[in-house]
């Protein structure tokens, strides 16, 4: 196991090329919130890099990040906040999958590639970057979507709470 404080997800430069169809609500199952996230990470689409210790590889907003917010994301990086493991899985594009297992001040991050043999990679992490790139990862993401006009500012608020212990912290960023 390798131990490095090299964790990051950064959005890149928009992505022109998208062979989906664009988000539809034909039975009109979703909420405004929900079909404004998913219209910006289509209409919006980013590559989006991710970083941990000497392995790097990219991923979309559409269907990447969109899947991985809709998955409950806020509340993951709250659980792993609170000392619980995560799990947050890119299967689309590279099937590859990332496990963050708090322990002490520490994250042991461990990345599954799978295609003709399962490849397992181990990283140890600081537990304080990981959390924070992870929030950070995540605002960036809601503030573009807000400041685009897909998602409402109180929407907004509302989706990131969990992923924050303090509420206080949470009206901050928005405000």
């Amino acid at each position: 196991m390798s131990k490095t404080n090299h964790f990051k997800f950064e959005i890149a430069e928009p992505n022109l090329e998208n062979y989906a169809l664009p988000p539809d609500d034909s039975l009109g199952e979703l909420s405004d919130f929900e079909l404004g996230l998913r219209r910006f990470c289509y209409e919006c689409d980013r590559r989006v890099v991710v970083e941990i210790g000497t392995l790097q590889f990219s991923v979309f907003f559409d269907p990447d990040i969109c899947m991985l917010l809709t998955d409950s994301f806020p509340e993951q990086i709250g659980e792993c906040d609170r000392g619980q493991s995560i799990r947050i899985d890119f299967a689309e594009n590279y099937d590859i999958t990332i496990i963050l297992t708090p322990v002490g001040d520490t994250v042991i991050c461990q990345l599954s590639k799978f295609g003709y043999a399962e490849r397992l990679t181990e990283y140890e992490l600081d537990r304080q970057q990981v959390i924070g790139e992870l929030r950070r990862f995540l605002l960036e993401v809601m503030e573009l979507s807000v400041n685009l006009g897909y998602v409402s500012l109180e929407d907004k608020s509302r989706f990131i709470m969990p992923a924050f212990s303090d509420p206080a912290k949470v009206a901050s960023l928005v405000g």
